[in-house]
């Protein structure tokens, strides 16, 4: 990096000759004395003059930057103004080197415009604006620039959390660019995909699907509904696994008599099947940049909207430079929900989003001093959203390390020990969060170590989030491989773990698969017993009837007596596994999601069963916690199929 002045503009938040990994670069440095107060600007020359030109505001030496990156080692100038504090300097001159490496083998973020059957094609707007900045073309290369925005925030917050320059790809095309207003050329840029719907006008506007309609019918298919059946209409790439950003462009603020509210809008996001999508209202898009060089004016421009036309959503949206935070922001906070991020305590997934110009902007209306880096407030993610990106699939870099696809579906399992709380995943643990009331009070992050289980003291945990009123605490572990698995009650949990038997006295339930169905009460079934009339008493066989589902589980003992779990009504595929003297269950492999779907068994005598019924739902492990205990038995209950199914341990001895 060459400076020829101590004025010339300085980088401050990356490295000269650093790799990163977005077309579009936030730079934040220092330029000019800092011991006076001035206005100048920057102008930004990029590589090779693949990218025109761009200035930007300098304010009392702050300045903040959006830098075009071409594939490979780009040479940038970053040329400072003098003539607003000197004039008798030349403007000063710094050169910078990134190296800009695409991450083309990560799944990127689709983005999508949601279209009616019979759309006029145009979004709501002022009328101070440019009718052509209303249309489809336009909104197309609004989307991309905000898509660009998306990314180059979260890049540099990946790097704050001290995960380097991990970030989402989008998915991108070789089309006419429209990120500069200066040129229109061809360029490897942001595909933005047109989903025109099989749904009217009318479909989508109606107020019984609006999400701010008082006369929502909640059962009614939705727009979210709507925007993820249009996906699978359009076909590939949304027939596979994939992650989508979904506008929906017929969004209408309607300000008729009892209705003022937008219809064809909703803040949703969130996943079904192989689709992940976060969708948005078009209703704000009007005051969104079209190209780098409007960024600067659309996060500052302080005209009122017309509320007789316009929408201020949530009471938020006075200005149009709020209508920009919001309508970038608040989607942002949707294509979260859809990349697995909760409601966090600040940033992006609380409100945060209203600061979002910060982010951007070193000016901020009605605001006195430059924003720096530590003004930013509300514009961040969270560090319990961090910690879920630094392992999601959409952020790896190529230097970390592969995830054995055996544990790719496994999630975190749970074991009372007396007092203590043991956490085991096979797949690493990275979090563990504490709720109260759907709010996260805590978290525990596992990103320095790869840790496969802790320990937690439950009375720790009931004194630090429990309160006066002994809230009831949620816990949810969040692994490497993005499973999650919660407790919804520790109280609860704890006290259903403990069971005294007759013969053993205390013990344990562990965790358990499959969800549980109040109609239907649990079984235990112990391995061995000692019944009093008639001495004791082994288990000496199973037989499973299974199709894609466990139908039922049949456990026949030494005394003629069995016990079933779920219904053997149907018909169905039946295997049987005969125990020999002295053996019993030592491990379960099961899959399950809402019913077991799935398992087979390993014995102490080192047996394996085959796998009986079918491979939905997560992954998991059912064995003793530790050498210290052993399994006496299992627990589970079920009706039409089986729901649920745990195992029952105590202390050796």
């Amino acid at each position: 990096m060459e400076i020829n002045s101590t004025y010339a503009p300085v980088i401050i938040n990356i490295e000269n000759g650093e790799s990163v990994h977005q077309r579009i670069l936030l730079v934040y440095g220092r330029a000019g004395p800092q011991d006076v107060e001035f206005e100048s600007n920057i102008t930004v020359e990029h590589h090779s003059d693949n990218f025109p030109s761009t200035t930007w505001q300098v304010f009392n030496s702050h300045f903040k930057c959006l830098v075009h990156l071409d594939p490979g080692l780009n040479d940038i100038k970053f040329i400072l103004d003098t003539e607003s504090f000197s004039a008798d300097l030349q403007p000063l001159i710094t050169n910078f080197q990134v190296n800009y490496i695409p991450l083309l083998q990560n799944p990127p973020i689709h983005l999508a415009i949601l279209v009616a059957k019979d759309s006029n094609e145009t979004i709501d707007a002022p009328d101070e604006k440019n009718p052509d900045d209303c249309k489809l073309e336009a909104v197309k290369a609004k989307f991309r620039c905000s898509g660009y925005l998306w990314q180059a925030f979260t890049a540099e917050q990946m790097n704050r959390h001290g995960f380097g320059r991990r970030v989402f790809r989008l998915d991108e095309e070789w089309t006419k660019d429209t990120l500069s207003n200066q040129d229109v050329k061809l360029r490897q840029t942001a595909k933005i995909y047109i989903i025109r719907s099989s749904y009217t006008l009318e479909q989508i506007l109606d107020p019984e699907i609006a999400q701010q309609s008082p006369t929502r019918v909640d059962d009614k298919k939705d727009l979210y509904a709507i925007f993820l059946e249009s996906l699978k209409e359009y076909g590939p790439p949304f027939d596979k696994q994939c992650y989508v950003a979904g506008l929906i462009l017929d969004s209408h603020y309607d300000n008729s008599p009892n209705m003022k509210y937008i219809r064809g809008h909703a803040a949703l996001g969130g996943g079904h099947e192989n689709i992940q999508l976060g969708i948005f209202g078009s209703h704000l898009t009007h005051a969104w940049p079209k190209h780098l060089e409007d960024v600067c004016s659309c996060f500052q421009e302080a005209i009122s909207i017309d509320e007789n036309k316009l929408a201020n959503d949530a009471g938020e949206c006075g200005t149009w430079w709020k209508c920009c935070n919001i309508g970038i922001g608040a989607f942002l906070h949707e294509v979260g929900h859809s990349l697995g991020s909760p409601h966090t305590p600040s940033g992006i997934m609380l409100r945060g989003f209203n600061n979002l110009n910060r982010t951007f902007t070193v000016k901020e209306p009605n605001n006195p001093s430059p924003i720096t880096p530590s003004d930013e407030e509300g514009a961040h993610w969270h560090r319990c959203d961090a910690v879920r990106y630094r392992y999601h699939p959409c952020f790896r870099l190529p230097l970390d390390p592969p995830i054995s696809k055996s544990l790719n579906n496994i999630s975190a399992t749970f074991w009372i020990l007396d007092d203590l709380l043991l956490i085991k995943c096979p797949a690493g643990i990275s979090l563990i969060e504490f709720y109260v009331e759907d709010n996260i009070l805590g978290y525990i992050d596992y990103v320095e170590n790869y840790q496969t289980e802790t320990t937690l003291e439950i009375s720790e945990i009931k004194e630090k989030y429990g309160g006066d009123n002994n809230n009831v605490i949620k816990l949810k572990v969040v692994a490497r491989n993005q499973t999650e698995c919660s407790i919804e009650d520790l109280q609860q949990y704890q006290e259903e773990s403990k069971i005294i038997l007759p013969e053993f006295g205390m013990a344990y339930k562990s965790h358990r698969l499959g969800m549980v169905d109040e109609n239907f009460s649990e079984i235990n079934i112990l391995f061995n017993q000692f019944i009093e009339e008639k001495g004791y008493v082994s288990i000496e066989r199973m037989v499973v009837k299974y199709d894609y589902y466990i139908d039922s589980i049949k456990f026949f003992f030494s005394d003629n007596t069995e016990l079933k779990i779920g219904s053997d009504d149907r018909e169905g595929t039946e295997k049987e596994f005969v125990f020999e003297e002295g053996e019993i269950i030592t491990e379960i492999k099961g899959n399950a999601g809402w019913y077991i779907d799935g398992f087979e068994i390993k014995t102490n005598l080192d047996k394996s069963s085959e796998w009986f019924g079918g491979h939905g739902g997560e992954d998991q492990l059912l064995k003793v916690p530790n050498d210290e205990n052993e399994m006496i038995g299992l627990y589970g209950s079920g009706g039409y199929y089986v729901n649920t199914l745990g195992i029952i341990y105590k202390k050796n001895g």
